[in-house]
């Protein structure tokens, strides 16, 4: 535990928040978020949204670790940032209103192509669903 005690990004030349905020995010949404965690948080049951609040715990513990905030207000504004885009997969949403690539439309595909198609469609997702999130830590950041 002397390890999380004494880590500081600060002594490593992070000294902007919002650079912080970033690795933060990856860390919990690409190291510390289980598979159960990522296909479930977004299903409507009960099970979904216990998934998806212990995500977004998970998620904004460790931005507070990496951007060492510990204002009860910066906690309550990544946690909510977090479970707004989670819990209703906006990045989904968007990409069917733009008419982007969604998995609907890849899965339904017959076309030689399909396989590629839906991992295109992955990346497409990823990055629609990280920009979101990076947009509203820069949006916070602001605030701090």
């Amino acid at each position: 535990m002397s390890v999380l005690r004494n880590f500081s990004l600060r002594r490593v030349g992070v000294n902007d928040l919002l650079t912080a905020m970033v690795l933060g995010h990856f860390v919990a949404d690409f190291l510390l978020q289980t598979k159960e965690m990522a296909i479930n948080k977004s299903n409507k049951s009960f099970v979904g949204l216990a998934y998806c609040i212990t995500h977004c715990i998970i998620y904004t513990l460790t931005i507070i670790l990496f951007a060492q905030m510990y204002e009860f207000r910066f906690l309550i504004f990544v946690f909510l940032s977090h479970i707004f885009i989670d819990r209703w997969s906006l990045a989904d949403k968007w990409l069917h209103l733009i008419g982007g690539r969604t998995f609907t439309a890849a899965a339904e595909k017959q076309a030689v192509y399909r396989d590629f198609d839906i991992a295109f469609t992955a990346i497409v997702y990823t990055v629609a669903d990280n920009t979101m999130h990076i947009l509203l830590l820069f949006l916070i950041s602001q605030l701090f």
